[in-house]
């Protein structure tokens, strides 16, 4: 019995330094929470969702480059996150050292720079998308998903990045 208080014990510390790691601002917490968020257990907010998107993407791009991205010039955000993640993992295979973007990164960066430059998913077919998206689970529900119910996209419905060219379509009612 005694055993067991003590495992019970234990477990109750644990669980409150885990809580205090990540409820007290240290260094240890932001990184538990940011470990968090990466995973998908923890929704990215607007603000993180852009920070996220300007450092991920400007490691390989400037940011000139999405801010002034067009439906005419290729494909719409959430393929082109896509295919950032493709490309970082063939990267990876090839020896590089690109940290791997998760489904919420994906997600959240996606949402971000439709929100930030614009979205035209509406202009492509959904059949074209899910094609394009090449079975990627966690982006073919948000391309399925309206854009009033992506709360990222959403708050920043009436914002745009500076320097870009925002094209709204089928977005604001």
């Amino acid at each position: 019995m005694k055993k067991y208080k003590l495992a019970a014990s234990i477990l109750i510390l644990v669980i409150i330094a885990a809580i205090g790691a990540v409820a007290i601002p240290n260094p240890l917490g932001a990184q538990i929470l940011a470990e968090v968020k990466y995973r998908g257990y923890l929704a990215y907010t607007t603000d993180e969702a852009v920070t996220l998107a300007y450092t991920r993407c400007t490691t390989c791009h400037p940011a000139d480059k999405m801010l002034k991205y067009c439906s005419r010039c290729g494909p719409p955000f959430v393929v082109v996150t896509h295919s950032m993640k493709k490309y970082t993992e063939l990267m990876n295979q090839k020896g590089g050292n690109f940290k791997p973007f998760s489904d919420a990164e994906a997600v959240a960066i996606t949402q971000a720079w439709n929100g930030l430059v614009g979205n035209w998913e509406p202009d492509w077919g959904s059949k074209d998308l899910n094609k394009l998206l090449q079975g990627d689970q966690a982006l073919i529900r948000l391309a399925n998903t309206p854009v009033n119910e992506r709360p990222i996209e959403w708050a920043l419905k009436t914002k745009q990045a500076p320097g870009a060219m925002k094209e709204d379509r089928k977005i604001i009612p």
